[in-house]
């Protein structure tokens, strides 16, 4: 009997399995879009309210802020000259609260409208291609 217990001994010894843990996901570190086809970021420490893009590449998308309209309108137009967009037109519209601007890249097109509601933190832009 003794001899059968050194050896199942042995072999149960040799079944351990070796768990090691999973490391946690990384955090999505990337930016959130307010459109997808332009590869356009949220203005930094914005809160996204409600986003939605059409198949053609249009979007629209409110969020929230503590930086005022022309502060958020130049983030965006940067952004938009530094990925070779140049502004055709810019219009400021319903007592300084609407900026509506026309950009052009090759032979793509497509209007981008700010607006603020009041002089709120709130914000509604649409990207019309």
């Amino acid at each position: 009997m003794r001899l059968l217990f050194v050896p199942l001994v042995l072999l149960l010894s040799s079944c351990v399995l070796m768990v090691q843990p999973t490391p946690a996901p990384e955090p999505d570190r990337s930016p959130t879009l307010v459109n997808s086809r332009l590869g356009l970021p949220a203005y930094p420490g914005s809160r996204i309210l409600k986003r939605e893009e059409k198949s053609n590449g249009s979007s629209e998308v409110e969020f929230e802020t503590g930086a005022d309209l022309d502060r958020v309108y130049a983030y965006f137009h940067d952004f938009l000259s530094r990925a070779g967009w140049s502004r055709w037109t810019l219009e400021r519209k319903s007592q300084a609260t609407k900026i509506e601007a026309r950009y052009q890249r090759n032979n793509l097109s497509f209007k981008l409208e700010l607006d603020q509601e009041g002089r709120s933190g709130r914000y509604k832009m649409s990207i019309d291609f």
